[in-house]
């Protein structure tokens, strides 16, 4: 028959159901508080509103500006190669603008958007030096100074080779 003798006890700390009890929840309070802590200091950007959901998609918004650009046929190839890149306009533009701007928007960083002034080179085309980017997938948006017509594409960074932007509202005519 086996005996409880108290001076065999040992201190509550070497008692295994003790950190059981005590252990597990405090380890989940300090995990909570680090949890807020990347939460607090890292948040995500948010969706833009004018963003809407089909099916599974986010769809951005077809503005005026697109249609603007699907009524005058505008498209424009970029090519980026030696740290430079060229845009070439295309459509119902007699007279091109001075200058572009081509906004190169992260999919999910606003932190690590670039605006870019493309400076009229001759005719319908534009120059600018290539931004040094990290890699992924970028979203291309080009507008005049006034704003009057909106082109979008998309692009893998880092840049090289070529690729097209139209307009939003002739993508969604193409694509049921």
């Amino acid at each position: 028959m086996m005996t409880l003798d108290p001076s065999e006890s040992r201190p509550w700390w070497k008692e295994p159901m003790i950190w059981l009890i005590v252990g597990l929840p405090t380890a989940a309070v300090i995990a909570s508080f680090a949890s807020y802590f990347i939460a607090a200091h890292e948040p995500d950007t948010m969706v833009k509103s004018s963003y809407r959901k089909e099916g599974f998609a986010v769809v951005a918004p077809t503005t005026a500006a697109d249609k603007a650009a699907a009524a005058l046929g505008l498209s424009a190839r970029l090519t980026a190669k030696n740290g430079q890149m060229e845009l070439i306009m295309r459509g119902g533009l007699a007279t091109g603008p001075m200058r572009l701007t081509l906004n190169i928007l992260h999919p999910t960083l606003e932190n690590k958007d670039i605006n870019i002034l493309l400076a009229h080179s001759h005719e319908l085309s534009y120059i600018a030096p290539a931004p040094v980017l990290g890699s992924g997938k970028r979203i291309l948006v080009l507008e005049p100074e006034d704003r009057a017509w909106r082109l979008t594409g998309q692009w893998m960074a880092p840049f090289s080779g070529m690729t097209e932007l139209v307009a939003e509202a002739s993508k969604s005519s193409t694509h049921p």
